[in-house]
């Protein structure tokens, strides 16, 4: 079996790297079509080095080309798919990178594509439906979904005809820099910091942490606050008044080396998203054992109760809430170490991709 994978922008390079790896020891070729980028680069150097995985890269990304490059680039990207298309038994696109030239090539591939749904609609889009997210679906023979949040939050939207060629097969383990074997969990005692690691978007909730910073009751629980991850240009007022209350605020993005320094400190993380079908930092915060707070929005509530950590799920948006989590975490480290120790293992990509060959075999 030959399988291309399709991420022009390289969106979800962490993700597209782990399929790819789980597939290739499976027996199955893959093709990996997607965009260099100046972020997450290694993993795309990693997947080079797979065994019966080849990359083609094209600088599709506004990261590395001004748009209009990036759109000749995805144009030539899309031709050299099309030119191979008779080698591949299936055709997954992971993420739509400019779907006005795209959809009349998945029109005439809809018998190889499967399109793996990451979030009903697009972050930000206030429609109940995305027309371009609808025709794709509509044209691929299958449809993944990577968690089980996004499976029904896209049939609420748009319909149980889609039910019968959809699957779930959701996000696994996802280490910073490919090839780290997972850090085990164990009790570590007081935390030294409540941290928020990502990027820093209107929807991930992160105007909590001006209330945390003026509680009272988390001063008395005497952690820091610290918040790492480029912020989206219009939170710089929001910015600037967290800095003023105090807060660390590191804002830009972490390389390597200083990620896996944050990730070896014995903090907790947070989470706080007003909005989320999932959470690629929560599976690499998962991976390297680390303990983290979640709202109770989309897969992240889901995750907590499928794994028994509801301690940690906030009841609420504040910082009572957040209070809340922190002392029960400190009354039963233990139980709840245990409880993300067995999410973890169960988190293993060959454990939550069992049967995805089947999928691109067309069974």
């Amino acid at each position: 079996m030959k399988v291309a994978i399709v991420d022009g922008g390289s969106f979800v390079l962490p993700t597209d790297y782990q399929l790819a790896k789980v597939l290739a020891e499976q027996g199955i070729e893959v093709d990996f079509f997607g965009s260099r980028t100046r972020y997450n680069g290694e993993f795309l150097a990693a997947m080079k080095t797979l065994p019966g995985v080849v990359v083609r890269e094209y600088s599709v990304s506004g990261s590395v080309a001004p748009r209009w490059r990036g759109v000749v680039a995805y144009g030539r990207l899309l031709v050299d798919l099309w030119r191979g298309r008779r080698r591949y038994d299936a055709i997954d696109l992971q993420f739509s990178a400019w779907w006005p030239i795209e959809l009349p090539l998945w029109w005439a591939l809809r018998k190889r594509l499967v399109y793996t749904v990451h979030n009903a609609v697009p972050h930000g889009f206030a429609g109940r439906r995305h027309a371009p997210t609808e025709r794709i679906a509509r044209l691929a023979r299958s449809l993944v979904f990577v968690s089980r949040f996004s499976h029904e939050d896209f049939m609420a939207r748009y319909g149980e005809a889609f039910r019968a060629r959809s699957q779930v097969f959701t996000l696994g383990l996802s280490p910073v820099v490919p090839g780290l074997a997972p850090v085990p969990y164990a009790p570590a005692g007081r935390p030294e910091a409540l941290v928020y690691w990502s990027t820093v978007k209107p929807y991930k909730g992160i105007e909590l942490f001006a209330e945390l910073a003026r509680s009272p009751r988390i001063r008395a629980l005497g952690v820091g606050l610290e918040i790492y991850g480029a912020w989206a240009p219009e939170l710089k007022d929001l910015r600037d008044e967290i800095v003023a209350l105090g807060v660390r605020v590191d804002d830009g993005f972490l390389d390597a080396s200083r990620l896996l320094q944050l990730l070896s400190r014995n903090v907790v993380f947070i989470l706080p998203y007003r909005e989320a079908t999932q959470s690629g930092a929560l599976f690499s915060l998962l991976h390297h054992g680390r303990v983290f707070i979640c709202a109770d929005v989309g897969d992240l509530g889901d995750f907590m109760r499928r794994f028994g950590l509801e301690a940690l799920l906030m009841k609420a948006r504040s910082a009572d809430a957040v209070a809340a989590c922190l002392e029960r975490l400190a009354a039963d480290e233990d139980g709840i170490a245990r409880a993300f120790q067995a999410a973890q293992d169960a988190s293993a990509w060959t454990r939550t991709t069992a049967g995805i060959a089947a999928v691109y075999a067309g069974a």
